[in-house]
């Protein structure tokens, strides 16, 4: 099998049947939505409404954290990694689906039973990993219309004791504060600093192909999804494959862990976790 395939998610851009359903869908209060957050919801969302009236609600961040990695692992290869558009696949910002959509009633099925006829294949994905892409999906279509009136909030209100215990027990043994995160509060804002320890630019990705024939080639990925893959190997020779069920890709990702901590990293473990990175000045 191919491990970490990227498989995308693909719909149109209006799906009749979908939508004339949801077409008279209304607005939900955030207590009513799951994976939002009462709190993060501004007051100026009523009037905005006015403007855009499937405005969906501030989303819990560990939540949308977790739904950006499930996209980026299985979506991001056709739709973008920001969900705008991709390798085939249509901006889902734009979709009407994801427009009407309120708590996953019309995205969800999609994802669980797939568009064959338009190359999206049937998902096996838990409610909960649903839910997440949901709520990540509903964060970028409202981060992109609010994109003008858009204020980043202060992210420095945790608990820099506890950040620290949580960093100690999850990230000390690759990172080091004396090391490579030393000062590091000193070259990025605070918002910045978050962004960059939830999602680290990505270097290069290893990989070894076993054949059929037992033979293997490893190197750098330079592209992987599904059906192929291509590297480059240590003498810097190109090689690209097709994949089978009998040729297989093992993937070295060393931002692996990285997307493991999302998966169980609550919003208070962020927060603390990012209030402790800003004392490392």
């Amino acid at each position: 099998m191919l491990s970490g395939k990227r498989r995308c998610i693909y719909w149109a851009l209006a799906i009749t049947i979908a939508c004339t359903g949801a077409s008279s869908a209304q607005v939900v209060k955030d207590h009513d939505r799951p994976g939002s957050s009462s709190k993060n919801q501004q007051p100026v969302d009523d009037s905005l409404r006015n403007i855009y009236p499937n405005l969906p609600p501030n989303q819990v961040p560990a939540v949308v954290a977790r739904g950006r990695q499930l996209f980026e692992t299985n979506c991001a290869f056709c739709h973008g990694a920001d969900a705008t558009g991709g390798n085939g696949g249509p901006d889902l910002l734009r979709s009407v689906l994801v427009n009407h959509d309120e708590k996953g009633e019309l995205i969800g099925p999609v994802i669980r039973e797939g568009l064959v006829s338009k190359g999206m294949p049937k998902f096996t994905l838990t409610g909960t990993q649903i839910s997440d892409l949901v709520a990540f999906l509903h964060q970028r279509n409202r981060d992109a219309r609010l994109r003008f009136t858009y204020k980043i909030p202060n992210v420095l209100v945790g608990d820099a004791a506890a950040g620290k215990v949580y960093f100690e027990s999850h990230c000390a043994s690759c990172h080091s504060e004396t090391g490579d995160l030393a000062a590091i509060a000193a070259r990025y804002p605070a918002d910045e600093l978050q962004q960059r320890w939830l999602y680290p630019p990505k270097g290069s990705i290893d990989v070894t192909v076993t054949l059929a024939s037992g033979q293997k080639y490893s190197g750098k990925v330079k592209h992987l999804d599904e059906f192929d893959v291509s590297l480059y190997d240590g003498q810097g020779t190109y090689h690209s494959f097709v994949i089978t069920p009998k040729t297989h890709a093992e993937v070295t990702d060393p931002l692996e862990a990285h997307y493991k901590l999302l998966e169980q990293l609550s919003d208070t473990d962020l927060h603390n976790v990012t209030t402790y990175l800003e004392t490392l000045k």
